[in-house]
């Protein structure tokens, strides 16, 4: 469970962070809800960062994870893919 720490490079958050929210969220629910959780736990204007140094808004990061399998959307609906996040840092 997410423990309300963050970690953050120097090129922003670590995306995977946002994961931790949706696995916090039961791994689905809508991306608004996300988008609303990521807004309050980090700001919404927070940059996000993958580890390859990687820089992107919110839905920039939602369309890299679902490009990598981390997400799957339906609609509004969007649910833990079946490719694991990285280990963190």
């Amino acid at each position: 469970m997410h423990d309300g720490t963050q970690n953050v490079s120097e090129q922003g958050i670590y995306g995977h962070e946002v994961l931790n929210l949706l696995v916090d969220l039961g791994g689905a629910t809508t991306v608004e809800c996300l988008r609303s959780a990521s807004a309050v736990a980090f700001g919404a204007e927070a940059v996000f960062c993958n580890c390859h140094g990687g820089r992107f808004n919110f839905d920039q990061l939602m369309d890299f994870f679902s490009s990598h399998g981390k997400v799957e959307t339906d609609g509004q609906i969007i649910r833990l893919g079946g490719v694991q996040p990285c280990g963190g840092h």
